[in-house]
């Protein structure tokens, strides 16, 4: 039983399925710290880096270390756009105007980069500015897609509905419609100007899709744009430099099996690629829950457990990891998933005073879990949520369109988990957090807390052990023979 919150425990037979966790054999804090802190210390992980490459052997090594078998790497090849040098000039001054970052696979320049007039509509041969406003969401927007399940459990009460939800990420949709709207005009560059102090974009990778584009493009924050409107409202011409590279390379799945009583699986699933400790951490929890279920007599776990830690999620055109797995795994693996759980972005804090989305007397960052419509996954997931006592049990419908997906509604959810529902239209749950900070190019360690992220992979790991349990006619609508105990996936 947990000794740390006996509420948690379930009582079950010492000869059965285990369905609690005893939370004196999960990793410590300590240990958990130090951990995150070696993550926070690699900073930027863009897909198929040698930061990245780096990152993704370091865990092969610990899956294997702390039990998980059969570990292997699997490439996933990719265009990779590397900025070298970048700035941007207001011609006839010597100084250069304050860039937060370039915008990623959006083009090149040369060496001594491209000038023309600054404008706010595209023409052929000009430099563009333009505002990037942030999408103004609240907490009940997202709480209106809740599955409906009433509950007396109130974390953090001072996120009311009306509470604002301003978020960059929110703003991609934009940020495309602009650049698609700049290149087809021909402009020569073209300058985003988020509406945000550039101290809180933290130099951050602020779009992350992957798409190769053919016009230059920075981001800057609210003080350059507003010298930059002066200047084009003057008649000014910039010099915009953006010199970058293009390579074919490889980027890797990792994954590994702990062996259950069958050959059905239940997926654990998150990033390696990202942009400090926080995005994404989902791995470090993962290794330390992978740590505690291989530790389990193998008839504990009805289940074997698949780890899946991918890539591309910051090159979702290029290489998106989990897309490729499940597209090349679909003969095989993929008709043994009874459900997967894919996790991001865990022990967010918010951010600090003086940010614009600073919430006063709030502790923990807005954080959800997106489910698809199976009872037994709705239900494990609130009860995940209710047991770590970090953010709201806020359990989510899909409720992004996917057109070109083969999910059985149609719709999907704004995480990397996402294709498991919109491509294979399987069971599944992505919890998430979106920060300000989240994209952020800098150490965000202080805005991390340890303890709620060990909390939620303990609790987490107890949604697992439901989940390895539930009937398989439950979660994939038809009967499947149960198999002999697996040796590897």
């Amino acid at each position: 039983m947990l000794t740390t919150n006996p509420a948690w425990a379930r009582p079950r037979a010492d000869d059965g399925p285990a369905r609690s966790v005893d939370a004196n054999r999960f990793l410590s804090v300590e240990a958990l710290t130090r951990w995150q802190q070696a993550l926070d210390d690699r900073g930027l992980r863009a897909t198929g880096s040698p930061a990245h490459a780096d990152y993704i052997g370091d865990l092969a090594r610990r899956l294997s270390e702390v039990g998980v078998a059969d570990v292997a790497l699997e490439a996933v090849p990719m265009r990779r756009w590397d900025a070298r040098r970048w700035g941007l000039r207001l011609d006839g001054s010597d100084t250069e105007v304050s860039v937060v970052s370039p915008v990623p696979y959006s083009g090149h320049t040369r060496a001594d980069g491209v000038t023309g007039p600054l404008t706010w509509e595209p023409r052929k041969g000009s430099i563009g500015v333009v505002s990037i406003a942030l999408p103004a969401f609240t907490a009940g927007d997202f709480d209106a897609l809740d599955y409906g399940a009433a509950t007396a459990r109130t974390i953090e009460p001072l996120y009311g509905p009306d509470q604002p939800y301003e978020r960059v990420w929110l703003a991609h949709d934009l940020m495309r419609a602009e650049l698609a709207r700049f290149a087809a005009a021909g402009a020569a560059g073209l300058i985003l100007v988020v509406d945000l102090p550039e101290e809180e974009l933290g130099g951050g990778y602020l779009l992350y899709d992957g798409v190769h584009r053919s016009v230059p493009a920075l981001f800057v924050g609210r003080e350059s744009g507003r010298l930059l409107r002066e200047a084009a409202h003057r008649g000014r011409e910039a010099t915009l430099t953006l010199v970058a590279d293009v390579a074919q390379v490889d980027t890797h799945n990792l994954f590994g099996v702990i062996p259950g009583a069958s050959d059905e699986l239940v997926v654990l699933q998150s990033h390696t690629d990202g942009s400090n400790g926080l995005e994404d951490n989902g791995c470090e929890a993962i290794v330390a829950m992978a740590h505690y279920l291989a530790g389990l007599p193998r008839h504990e776990l009805p289940r074997s457990v698949l780890v899946l830690l991918s890539t591309g999620h910051f090159a979702t055109a290029e290489a998106w990891g989990l897309e490729a797995f499940l597209e090349r795994h679909r003969e095989d693996l993929v008709p043994r998933i009874a459900a997967a759980l894919c996790l991001e972005h865990l022990g967010a804090l918010v951010a600090p005073p003086g940010r614009s989305d600073h919430v006063p007397g709030v502790t923990h960052e807005f954080g959800a879990c997106f489910a698809t419509p199976h009872p037994a996954v709705v239900d494990s997931m609130r009860s995940a949520l209710e047991r770590a006592e970090v953010t709201e049990p806020r359990v989510l419908r899909p409720f992004v369109p996917h057109l070109s997906g083969t999910s059985p509604d149609g719709t999907t959810w704004p995480g990397d988990g996402g294709p498991f529902w919109h491509t294979a239209g399987l069971p599944s749950a992505n919890f998430i957090t979106g920060p300000g900070y989240l994209l952020n190019v800098e150490p965000v360690m202080d805005r991390i807390d340890v303890a709620a992220l060990r909390r939620q992979a303990v609790a987490f790991t107890e949604a697992v052990l439901d989940l390895a349990a539930v009937p398989w006619h439950e979660l994939r609508g038809t009967s499947r023979p149960a198999g002999q105990p697996c040796e590897g996936a």
